[in-house]
């Protein structure tokens, strides 16, 4: 191990103090022209799960920021299962090197106005996975903004016990103590199902070491071959979704049907994005679901709720190797990004990376990319123009100072894609766009 990957390694401690010195450490390397990083390109990634939810690769959000800068990205987004942990680390991280930024949180809410309907939580109708984006400050302590998301992390543990409970139950010679083998996979206490099927196949390999044995094991829990299994072991990612299919998704022996109780309101939701004033963003699968069949009613729906930007992960639409089902899902993925423009809404876009195999960035330069990658690319600039804006004087996109000030959509998009190409992620000039007074703001990045 060299010296830089030593200091990489050091980004993922759990120990914030001991990561940030690591940070340092490789910036300071970058200037001194020991590692060069590229300059930014147009390309973004506004959906980077970091390890205070589940990262396939344990990065921090500080590894996060530092693996953009080596991508030259021009924008990176962290975004967290029912937590904000990674905002002021992100923040912190993205001020240092120049790099904009945005943290989000992703949840699942309950939509009783669609109770047979489908949406991007496959066999759960009447829910969907929703998404706050450009948070720039956390709650404050005892408010209500704070009891909301601390119910949200509370929601999601208190169903991850009654999965565990089952599992253990049905594979009987490898069970996990949610204390003792879950919670020490995480920074932060906030396990998620990917760290639940982790500390199962950790456990596995610690109770049955024989490799035989071990694959003879989940070859009769997973109704596979054990020579099936055992090539599995070589491929971490199929393995790990052959588990938490088989196991926790729907159909699987630790799937916990939801309730109404399960999951949050969209209202309640809502309020604490609004609170923090951050982005309300509803998350698309790939159209093919029976709540995403039809476009126009979804992106209506969504606006009359509050709900004016999407977040898709454009790699699901093409990077698929059946032809006829790339053909399909492509043409969704058109469809809905043409109906987003029709309305002036911001798509935000990104790979996820909580899953072994992810890329690190969409191919933007891709043919099947290549004509939407301009309205991706200005999205983030809206986002980034809007942290710019919440950070420096709380004007962001869905302040009251911005509906006061535009009268629709596509003049409020303008001036924060704007704003946020002429605004480097720089405290000093953060601060000057705080400073401006509307008119002068108006002048320099209106119509």
């Amino acid at each position: 191990m060299n010296d830089i990957q030593y200091w990489e390694e050091k980004l993922d401690s759990f120990d914030y103090e001991e990561r940030w010195n690591a940070f340092l450490k490789l910036v300071e390397k970058a200037k001194k022209g020991e590692i060069i990083l590229p300059p930014p390109s147009p390309r973004v990634n506004l959906h980077f799960h970091t390890f205070f939810s589940f990262n396939a690769y344990g990065y921090s959000p500080l590894h996060v920021i530092w693996k953009a800068k080596e991508l030259g990205l021009s924008m990176a987004g962290s975004v967290d299962f029912d937590v904000l942990d990674a905002v002021p680390e992100f923040q912190r991280g993205g001020l240092e090197v120049g790099l904009p930024f945005s943290s989000g949180i992703e949840t699942r809410v309950h939509l009783p106005e669609f109770p047979d309907k489908e949406f991007s939580s496959p066999h759960e109708p009447g829910v969907a996975y929703y998404m706050g984006n450009g948070f720039t400050r956390l709650p404050d302590k005892g408010s209500e903004i704070e009891q909301i998301l601390l119910s949200l992390k509370k929601i999601a543990q208190t169903r991850n016990q009654k999965v565990i409970e089952k599992v253990n139950a049905y594979l009987d010679k490898v069970q996990i103590d949610y204390q003792e083998d879950l919670l020490p996979l995480t920074p932060s206490g906030n396990p998620t199902e990917r760290h639940i099927v982790l500390a199962y196949a950790l456990k596995s390999e610690a109770l049955i070491p024989d490799e035989e044995e071990r694959a003879k094991f989940w070859g009769e829990k997973l109704a596979m071959e054990k020579e099936e299994v055992k090539k599995l072991f070589r491929d971490k990612a199929t393995f790990y979704d052959f588990i938490r299919s088989k196991l926790i998704k729907f159909g699987g022996v630790g799937y916990v049907k939801p309730d109404a109780g399960d999951f949050p309101s969209r209202s309640e939701v809502n309020k604490m994005i609004w609170g923090l004033g951050a982005i309300p963003s509803f998350s698309w699968l790939d159209g093919t679901n029976s709540g995403e069949r039809d476009p126009e009613m979804l992106l209506e729906f969504c606006l009359a709720n509050g709900v004016e930007t999407i977040f898709l992960i454009p790699d699901r639409a093409w990077n698929i190797p059946c032809e006829e089902e790339r053909k399909i899902k492509l043409a969704k993925l058109y469809e809905i990004v043409e109906e987003t423009k029709k309305r002036d809404m911001p798509v935000f876009v990104g790979t996820e990376l909580n899953r072994y195999g992810q890329k690190l960035v969409d191919d933007f330069d891709s043919p099947y990319l290549e004509p939407l990658a301009p309205h991706f690319l200005e999205s983030a600039w809206v986002l980034w123009g809007h942290v710019v804006m919440e950070m420096s004087s709380r004007r962001g996109y869905t302040s009251d100072w911005a509906k006061e000030n535009f009268s629709n959509r596509r003049k409020r998009n303008k001036f924060f894609a704007s704003l946020g190409k002429n605004t480097p992620a720089e405290e000093k000039a953060i601060k000057q766009v705080g400073e401006e007074s509307t008119s002068r703001l108006l002048q320099q990045f209106g119509e």
